[in-house]
């Protein structure tokens, strides 16, 4: 297996895109661009996008904005193992990672998409260096974890999309707020406990995406009006 086996200007049917200099600036639609990967790294954007597609009412994007898969450096990058995606385009919509503030439920619903498929996503809350991009590779088992990443995104969904003032900030701690937090959250969504057996994560997971991506309150049918509005191109 070599690392830049497969290379790709789509994922699926979508333009893969590069927008950083000298090329395009950062948040624009930037131009069609060749990246390199593993062929089963393939396989998995290929379904982890073809997902995001299903759940989002408006389906495939104009283009997928990255700042690299395959790099000539240690770590998974360098594995043909990684992908940094910095913006997805729809024709009148856009998605800018570095806008998190202005759509978090949005962006947490496209990153429960993320998670389902992989098992590193690391993100806005994460540090500096990825407020502008997510970074995703296959290093680790995709499931329910306490790392620092994934309570992150759990608390972002306790904090951000629900609107849980809950006893406790949003910094990577899985302690006793987070936790009674996190059960305050499985029962709006209709989600069953416990989120360590894999179904019920990706249950978690997918009332997220619906909720983040449509609107979609709980698993019941219930909804309020996604925050997604603000994302028309300005």
């Amino acid at each position: 297996m070599s690392a830049t086996e497969k290379s790709f200007n789509t994922i699926g049917v979508v333009p893969t895109h590069y927008a950083r200099q000298p090329v395009a600036g950062y948040g624009t639609i930037g131009r069609q661009h060749n990246f390199r990967c593993t062929n089963a790294f393939y396989l998995k954007l290929e379904a982890c996008f073809s997902e995001l597609w299903r759940v989002y009412p408006h389906g495939p994007a104009q283009a997928i904005v990255s700042a690299g898969a395959y790099v000539n450096k240690p770590g998974y990058h360098g594995m043909g193992r990684a992908f940094d995606l910095d913006a997805i385009f729809w024709p009148g919509k856009s998605f800018i990672t570095n806008r998190f503030n202005e759509y978090p439920s949005f962006y947490l619903g496209v990153e429960a998409v993320l998670r389902k498929h992989f098992g590193t996503v690391l993100d806005y809350n994460y540090n500096q260096a990825h407020r502008d991009h997510f970074h995703i590779d296959d290093g680790g088992s995709v499931g329910f974890h306490t790392t620092r990443s994934h309570t992150l995104f759990m608390q972002g969904v306790c904090y951000y999309m629900l609107e849980m003032r809950f006893d406790g900030n949003v910094d990577g701690d899985y302690g006793s707020a987070t936790r009674t937090a996190l059960d305050e959250a499985c029962a709006e969504l209709g989600v069953p406990t416990p989120l360590s057996t894999l179904t019920n994560w990706n249950q978690f997971l997918d009332a997220v995406a619906r909720f983040g991506l449509r609107g979609e309150r709980r698993t019941s049918g219930t909804s309020r009006p996604a925050d997604y509005d603000c994302t028309r191109h300005r």
